[in-house]
């Protein structure tokens, strides 16, 4: 009787790029690749999207809620203040991945400065009408 043949364990994988997402499955233990298809990345975010609902919300103390659901997949939601949301995307990691410029910077920081002229706006009425 001879051993018995080693069985392949498959997992499934997605790597995706810029213009291409490759979809497959590939032997855990090799980690080479058995089986897979090459899709635009464009028609997987299309059809992901197409049955997925995002919303966002400010709240009055500058948290910021946002969900997705639908899609088959159970929703998911993220909570994040203001100040924590723009530190995080000033990581210079991530400004090196976003290749962003300190024109882009400057403009960032006009909006913001818009906004807090709004809140202060905002404050000042509150203010008169509760004296």
């Amino acid at each position: 009787m001879s051993p018995d043949p080693v069985k392949a364990r498959l997992g499934p994988f997605v790597e995706s790029g810029q213009s291409i997402t490759n979809v497959g499955y590939r032997d855990v233990l090799t980690g080479q690749v058995v089986s897979s298809v090459e899709i635009p990345s464009e028609l997987v975010e299309r059809a992901v999207l197409d049955r997925v609902s995002v919303e966002i919300a400010l709240s009055t103390d500058g948290q910021i809620a946002s969900s997705a659901t639908g899609g088959g997949a159970a929703s998911s939601k993220k909570m994040i203040h203001v100040d924590e949301l723009v530190e995080t995307f000033l990581t210079s990691n991530n400004l090196h991945l976003e290749e962003a410029t300190a024109l882009d910077l400057r403009r960032l920081l006009e909006r913001l400065e818009k906004s807090v002229r709004a809140v202060k706006r905002s404050i000042a009425e509150l203010e008169e009408v509760s004296n």
